[in-house]
C-alpha cells in the first residue's frame, strides 16, 4: 500500500467525499475534528476554509490538514491535522497532531504510516518536538504513537477521561540548514527567555546596565512568568526564528488598539548576528501587523543606543519622543512607522 499526504482540492473531491460519506454513515465521531468542522457538501468552500490561517484566532491555532491517499487503490483512507504551535489547551490535551483512519480501512497499519508522513510535514514546519495525545484506553492509538518514537510523559485526567501524552523528538533528524520563522509554542517559553536575556545582555554590558541599577531592563526582568502572561493572558502573537531545531531569534506583537501595534523584544542570540536574522524577524513582524489591518507600528528603544536607532530609521521609523524613568539609568526612546 503506497500512501502519501495530499491537500484537499477539487481534484480529490470524489475520494474525500467518499470517505466522509462512509464515516458519517457509521454515526461515530470523525477524527481529526478539523475535517468535520465544515460541511463538505459545498466542496469548494470546504477546501478554502479547511485550515485556520488566522494567527489571531482565539478558538483555533494555525494548522495544516492533509488527507491520506492510498495511491494503489486511488482511495482516501484517513486524515491528519497538524497544529503549528501549542496553546494551553493543546499542550494539555490535543497535541500537535490529530489523526484518524476511515472505518473500513482500520487495523491495516495505516495510522502508523500516516503519522510517519505527518512527522515529515512537522519537520518542514520547524516542529522537532511533537506532542501526541490519546485516551489511555485507546491501545491501538498508543501503539501507533509509540511505533513512531513516542515517549510517554504523563497520564493526566481531562474532563474525567484519563489521557496519555507522548513526545516524539525529531531533533536528530533536523536539517541544520533549514531556517524558518514560525509561531512560538507554549512549551518553548524557557528557550525564548534564554534568547531574550542573552540578546539584551550585550546591550546591558555595552551601556553599563546591571541587575542592581536596571532590574526592570529586559535582560534581567524577562522570565518564564512574564512570557507566559503575554502568551496566555494577553494572547500576544509570539514568533521564533529556527535554524534546524534551535531557536535563535524571537519577537512578539502587542496589539495596542484597532490602529496600532508594538513590536516587543526583537532578539537574536549574539552568536547568530550579522546574518540578517534580525532583518528577517523585523520584516516578518511588519507583514504580520499589516495582516491585522493596523496602520501604525511602534517600538521603544534605549535612547542612547544610536546604532539601534539608526537601524530602525533605515526601515522608515521616525523618532517621536523620549522619557526618563527613575528606575532606569537610561532614557527610553520611542519610534513609530506608518504602514502603507
Amino acid at each position: 500500500m503506497k500512501l502519501r499526504l495530499i491537500k484537499a482540492s477539487t481534484e480529490y473531491q470524489e475520494q474525500i467525499s467518499d470517505m466522509l460519506d462512509e464515516w458519517y454513515a457509521t454515526g461515530e465521531e470523525i477524527i481529526p475534528y478539523a475535517i468535520r468542522r465544515i460541511d463538505y457538501h459545498d466542496f469548494e468552500y470546504y477546501c478554502k476554509n479547511l485550515e485556520n490561517k488566522n494567527f489571531l484566532s482565539e478558538n483555533f491555532v494555525t494548522d495544516s490538514t492533509f488527507f491520506c491517499l492510498d495511491e494503489d487503490n486511488d482511495m482516501v483512507v484517513g486524515a491528519v491535522n497538524i497544529r503549528h504551535y501549542l496553546n494551553e489547551a493543546l499542550l494539555l490535551d490535543g497535541g500537535h497532531i490529530g489523526d484518524g483512519v476511515r472505518p473500513s480501512m482500520r487495523r491495516k497499519g495505516i495510522a502508523t504510516k500516516m503519522i510517519a508522513l505527518a512527522l515529515e510535514e512537522c519537520k518542514k514546519l520547524g516542529i522537532y518536538k511533537v506532542l501526541m495525545v490519546c485516551d489511555k484506553d485507546n491501545i491501538g492509538s498508543a501503539k501507533t504513537i509509540i511505533n513512531n518514537g513516542g515517549v510517554l510523559e504523563n497520564e493526566p485526567v481531562v474532563d474525567g477521561v484519563p489521557q496519555q501524552r507522548y513526545w516524539i523528538n525529531l531533533s536528530d533528524q533536523a536539517d541544520d540548514k533549514q531556517e524558518i520563522i514560525r509561531h512560538m509554542s507554549l512549551e518553548e517559553i524557557p528557550e525564548c527567555v534564554y534568547v531574550i536575556r542573552n540578546a539584551f545582555k550585550t546591550v546591558a554590558d555595552e551601556f553599563g546596565f546591571t541587575e542592581e541599577n536596571a532590574p526592570r531592563f529586559t535582560a534581567f526582568a524577562t522570565d518564564e512568568g512574564r512570557l507566559w502572561y503575554h502568551f496566555c493572558k494577553e494572547k500576544r502573537p509570539m514568533y521564533v526564528y529556527m535554524i534546524g531545531d534551535r531557536i535563535v531569534g524571537y519577537y512578539s506583537i502587542a496589539l495596542l488598539n484597532e490602529n496600532e501595534a508594538e513590536i516587543n523584544n526583537l532578539a537574536v542570540l549574539p552568536e547568530y548576528r550579522h546574518r540578517n536574522i534580525g532583518r528577517s524577524l523585523f520584516e516578518d513582524s511588519i507583514a504580520k501587523v499589516k495582516v491585522t489591518g493596523r496602520t501604525k507600528i511602534k517600538i521603544s528603544i534605549v535612547e542612547e543606543n544610536k546604532r539601534l536607532r539608526d537601524w530602525y530609521e533605515s526601515f522608515g521609523f521616525v523618532h517621536t519622543g523620549s522619557e526618563k524613568f527613575d528606575f532606569f539609568p537610561f532614557t527610553c526612546g520611542y519610534m513609530e512607522k506608518e504602514l502603507v
